[in-house]
């Protein structure tokens, strides 16, 4: 029987990534769900592209597109067009390394990224951070991301960076909230499938559960673990491996 894994934001951190997927025993056919943020921040984000993208051909692997692969593609974008400005861009420091080390096929894997991605068996829509009440386009569903429309698709973008959103269901940016602006998941009403998420790191051994919403980022790259989750159309497993040591410091 074809399995479905979803595995929470990497950062980078290879190692705990390589343990996880071996105690997942995943066989060919089993798909491999990323729910984005593969790099930054952790020891190896080259390491850990190439690998994902070596296991892509053995296994039905997709990438949700994390708020950190969404800048990583713009950065490439700006560079292969000589547009110049990647210079405007802040929090780049791995980018040059990781572009400068990465082959045409592992930054083309890094630009077919899903910004959505829709599983009717299981009533699920899975996003890198998460929705709000106020969405002008057509959730669920599966969209892709197109450095070429990213300056007129502003509002999907979100999907890769929500966290709270205000009394008006609108997206609030990270640290302007407000004392009655909320976290998504908290007011999310289920009406898209029960959704899995990372973005927003829970520092705990297993995912931190919403009515309708999981999260599955439980913060590896600042010492806590690395996630997995496994679909069935009747049943949800969890694993997670321990992070071998903290590789950043939690904002």
């Amino acid at each position: 029987m074809t399995k479905t894994f979803i595995i929470g934001d990497v950062h980078g951190c290879i190692d705990e990534l390589k343990e996880l997927v071996h105690q997942l025993a995943i066989v060919s056919g089993d798909r491999l769900i990323f729910i984005g943020d593969l790099i930054d921040r952790g020891p190896d984000s080259l390491g850990v592209v190439r690998q994902v993208y070596e296991w892509s051909k053995f296994f039905d692997v997709f990438l949700l597109l994390g708020n950190h692969e969404e800048k990583f593609n713009r950065y490439v974008h700006h560079i292969q067009g000589n547009t110049g400005k990647e210079k405007e861009m802040k929090g780049i420091d791995q980018f040059s390394n990781l572009l400068n080390g990465l082959n045409e096929s592992e930054i083309n894997f890094l630009k077919e990224a899903y910004y959505s991605l829709h599983l009717p068996e299981f009533d699920s829509l899975l996003v890198h951070a998460g929705v709000w009440r106020n969405i002008s386009f057509h959730l669920p569903a599966t969209y892709k991301f197109n450095p070429e429309t990213t300056d007129s698709n502003k509002h999907i973008v979100l999907l890769t960076k929500t966290r709270f959103i205000n009394s008006e269901g609108n997206f609030v940016s990270l640290g302007e909230e407000k004392q009655d602006d909320v976290f998504w998941a908290n007011n999310y009403n289920g009406q898209y499938g029960h959704i899995y998420f990372g973005h927003q790191p829970f520092l705990q051994s297993l995912p931190h559960h919403f009515s309708h919403a999981t999260a599955i980022d439980t913060g590896c790259v600042y010492g806590g673990w690395l996630t997995a989750v496994e679909l069935y159309p009747t049943e949800v497993k969890f694993k997670s491996i321990a992070a071998r040591k903290k590789y950043s410091q939690k904002k």
